[in-house]
């Protein structure tokens, strides 16, 4: 199931990191929802991302920190579904920024790494991070 607001969707990838997030911490998940809240209302500007070698292009996504108390910092990062700037936007991935995770997520996701070798190494670098964290 994807959930849609007018102007933000969550990729059915995103919706399970928001489960996971929400066994892990529940202050972070509702600054998460709060952050969706702003990006929504038009409130909030994605910091732009950059084509890299680990994530492949993302120039067509931002990220927006989330930071709480006490808690470790996580990313969202969303993609541009409209005109360059924000309007509409899909969040693709909502995790912890430990090892670029959420970065790494996003390339895997959105397909942009294209290289076997590449997507493979990705795909293994999530793993060895979710299996240090959990």
């Amino acid at each position: 199931m994807t959930l849609r607001f007018t102007r933000v969707t969550f990729h059915d990838d995103a919706m399970a990191d928001l489960r996971r997030l929400a066994e892990r911490s529940q202050a972070t998940l509702l600054e998460v929802f709060r952050l969706h809240k702003a990006l929504h209302a038009g409130e909030l500007a994605p910091v732009p991302l950059h084509d890299d070698a680990k994530t492949g292009d993302l120039t067509d996504c931002g990220k927006i920190v989330v930071a709480g108390e006490d808690e470790p910092e996580h990313r969202i990062v969303v993609r541009d579904l409209g005109d360059g700037g924000f309007v509409v936007s899909e969040a693709i991935a909502v995790e912890d920024r430990s090892g670029d995770l959420p970065y790494l997520l996003a390339g895997l996701r959105l397909g942009r790494l294209e290289d076997p070798v590449r997507r493979s190494d990705a795909q293994r670098r999530v793993a060895r991070i979710r299996q240090l964290r959990d």
